[in-house]
């Protein structure tokens, strides 16, 4: 029976930790695996923004509405007339 020698262990001992430790995401390129994260946390962000938007509250109503621009308008209106009427 052949013994085997120490180096030849050693090697596929090497061998064996390196595959352990590059893992299945370094084997299939690790970019792959980089662009797959960016795509979830990128789904996630979207998922937060859409639900806070949920809780954001309510605008305002605007200080100047329709109705009033029209009433300011009418008041400043009858406002030339009767200067023109007085002179």
């Amino acid at each position: 029976m052949e013994r085997r020698q120490a180096e030849a262990r050693r090697q596929v001992h090497v061998f064996v930790s390196k595959d352990r430790r590059d893992g299945p995401y370094e084997r299939r390129e690790g970019e792959a695996r980089r662009r797959e994260r960016e795509r979830e946390r990128k789904k996630i962000e979207n998922i937060r923004a859409f639900k806070d938007k949920d809780k954001a509250p309510a605008p305002a109503a605007p200080m100047i509405t329709q109705k009033r621009l029209i009433y300011v308008g009418m008041v400043v209106l009858v406002l030339v007339v009767a200067l023109f009427l007085i002179q």
